[in-house]
């Protein structure tokens, strides 16, 4: 079993793979700037309202955030990807650490075809268009 532990600057070149592996799975429409992933992620691993958690094959990435409607903390995941089977444990450190964060809502995204959320306590509340 993939242990789930918070991810270091040592991680970084990998994530960046997986981030490339993950925008290939999903048909990201925007392609991957190395440069720029390896400073997004080394800055979510430093920042305090970031949190990057890794296993051997997978990797989330969110930071926590207002929106424009409300002051009230939101764990927003950035990047999630996961080859070997490490997931679900995965989203549940992100949500221990949204919690210690004190987020009052946490907010994921999957490929159109990806799993259904709903049976871990998610619900749909918006799709994503891009052009």
């Amino acid at each position: 079993m993939a242990r789930v532990r918070v991810a270091d600057a040592r991680d970084v070149p990998r994530i960046v793979d997986m981030i490339e592996a993950l925008r290939e799975a999903v048909s990201g429409p925007v392609a991957v700037d190395r440069n720029w992933t390896i400073r997004t992620v080394s800055g979510l691993i430093r920042d305090p309202a970031g949190c990057v958690f890794v296993t051997d094959g997978g990797f989330i990435a969110g930071l926590m955030q207002p929106t424009v409607i409300s002051p009230a903390p939101i764990a927003k995941e950035v990047g999630w990807w996961a080859s070997d089977g490490s997931g679900l444990r995965l989203l549940r450190a992100f949500e221990a650490w949204a919690l210690e964060q004190g987020a009052q809502t946490i907010q994921l995204s999957t490929a159109p075809d990806g799993p259904d959320l709903s049976r871990l306590g998610y619900r749909r509340a918006e799709l994503a268009w891009v052009r």
